[in-house]
């Protein structure tokens, strides 16, 4: 029997198995209790869920963005007198410079543009250049007309990006110190304000960009968020329907508490007001910040339609996720206090108790 005890340990240590995170346990917890005093059933969050916020496929977020029309070689042969342009086209002609990735080449689209009205600039007193000044204006037309789809790119095709918009395998952690996130909001927030102001302002350098990129890729809260969201609305959503059901309404026949309407007091002083209502605190907490951060990056002109249907689907719109779970708190507050109230025990009425009352 002893050794038998061993092998499950050794097999329970080997397979990884690991506790149920603390938010999940207590959301769980609260639906059982609920469902025992009011002898209601409820379905269990299946993570499976989820899935609807995973995002779509690179490939579809990617938009297509038409090559240079002048060639590099016939512009570092034109353009001799303009060194720092001839820089530039020197770089992106380089092997490294063909395969950049789209965060660099946002950011070389603008010194190349600054680069080539440079040049214009130096070459606009030379008459024998004026056919080539015709042709740099042109080019700097283009460019400035692609930098919103360079823009996209360089997010979309960013595995920060990617990583900071996943939806984790756990919610928020609780904790009694408030949890933070303001660099990753912040970073989005950056990029989007980035995309918007193109293309009158050319985009920053790229340390700059690197440093928002790389700020998304530390943030582990926007992930986890997208977890409690998910979770805590269908918690919300199941609890409301228990409290809901008519046979809820006899609980109280003479308005005044029963046994089990205390019992019921107990679970919201304890259970919702205790552990749940801390949790959603920290989601409003970090999710103002973030909602608004997401909403102004689906606002930036030409989003692809891949990219504008899943922030849509996260918070930037009517039906995503964070507004669905908004309306979910309202509907579930306005549940408990029908409840509480049918009762007497709503606070400020007779029977409310601040603290958990004896069973």
């Amino acid at each position: 029997m002893r050794l038998l005890t061993v092998i499950i340990g050794l097999c329970l240590l080997l397979t990884g198995c690991e506790r149920v995170p603390l938010a999940a346990r207590q959301m769980d917890n609260y639906l059982d209790r609920l469902g025992r005093v009011l002898e209601q059933q409820h379905a269990h969050y299946d993570v499976t869920q989820l899935s609807r916020y995973r995002l779509p496929e690179r490939r579809d977020r990617l938009l297509e963005i038409a090559p240079m029309r002048i060639s590099l070689i016939e512009l570092l042969v034109d353009t001799q007198p303009c060194k720092p342009l001839q820089q530039r086209v020197s770089e992106r002609n380089s092997i490294l410079g063909k395969v950049m990735p789209w965060s660099h080449r946002l950011a070389f689209e603008g010194e190349l543009i600054r680069a080539i009205e440079d040049c214009i600039t130096t070459l606009k007193d030379d008459p024998d250049r004026d056919e080539l000044i015709v042709e740099l204006n042109q080019l700097v037309t283009e460019k400035r007309a692609q930098l919103h789809g360079v823009f996209w790119n360089a997010i979309n095709a960013s595995e920060e990006f990617e990583y900071y918009l996943r939806f984790a395998s756990e919610p928020l952690p609780v904790q009694d110190q408030p949890l933070e996130d303001r660099l990753g909001a912040q970073a989005l927030q950056q990029l989007a304000m980035v995309g918007q102001s193109l293309p009158a302002q050319l985009p920053p350098s790229r340390p700059d960009l690197d440093a928002n990129f790389l700020a998304l890729y530390q943030s582990e809260r926007s992930s986890q968020l997208i977890h409690s969201l998910s979770r805590l609305t269908h918690t919300l959503e199941q609890a409301t329907t228990m409290l809901g059901n008519p046979a809820v309404a006899k609980l109280c026949p003479m308005g005044q508490p029963t046994s089990q309407s205390r019992i019921l007091l107990n679970v919201f002083v304890l259970f919702y007001a205790g552990e749940i209502q801390p949790q959603m605190a920290q989601v409003q907490r970090l999710g103002r910040p973030w909602v608004e951060s997401v909403m102004q990056l689906s606002s930036v002109p030409e989003i692809p339609s891949a990219t504008a249907d899943y922030l849509s689907v996260l918070a930037a719109g009517e039906n995503s996720l964070w507004a669905h779970y908004q309306r979910q708190i309202a509907a579930h507050s306005e549940a408990w206090q029908r409840v509480l109230g049918n009762c007497g025990m709503r606070p400020g009425q007779a029977g409310w108790q601040g603290t958990a009352p004896d069973a």
